[in-house]
């Protein structure tokens, strides 16, 4: 695995107990949250300022879906590393994601170990700039 000790992380999720809890189980772990979003126009807004490496994106979230939010972010950056994070998350979904390009997905509840293992694949791969 990279030295993971510069990885920007952004959260994007409408539920700010899940953003604190994938803030708490990223700390001291090498990846840094460097800002979290509530709503895809925020996630938009953050990633632009944050160039951030990877992105956490939950699915559901009112106003714009995490799929919806997916796409613009790639249109803005082709190269973004955008996992996906879901509870409702069915197979077709799953599938609909990464053909549209996301690196990854991550089912909830979150486990810590799964969640570090997932994003040090990711980090791993082509394109992750780091």
């Amino acid at each position: 695995m990279r030295d993971t000790k510069s990885v920007k992380v952004l959260v994007v999720d409408d539920s700010r107990t899940m953003t604190a809890m994938i803030a708490a189980h990223l700390k001291d772990t090498g990846f840094e949250v460097v800002a979290t979003a509530s709503s895809g126009r925020e996630a938009l807004e953050k990633f632009q300022a944050h160039r951030p490496q990877v992105v956490l994106l939950d699915i559901v979230m009112p106003e714009e879906n995490g799929v919806e939010t997916l796409q613009r972010i790639l249109h803005v950056d082709t190269a973004a590393c955008v996992v996906m994070v879901s509870s409702m998350g069915t197979e077709a979904e799953v599938q609909d994601c990464l053909k549209k390009g996301a690196k990854s997905f991550l089912q909830k509840p979150l486990r810590k170990d799964h969640m570090l293992s997932v994003l040090s694949n990711v980090c791993e791969g082509p394109g992750v700039a780091l």
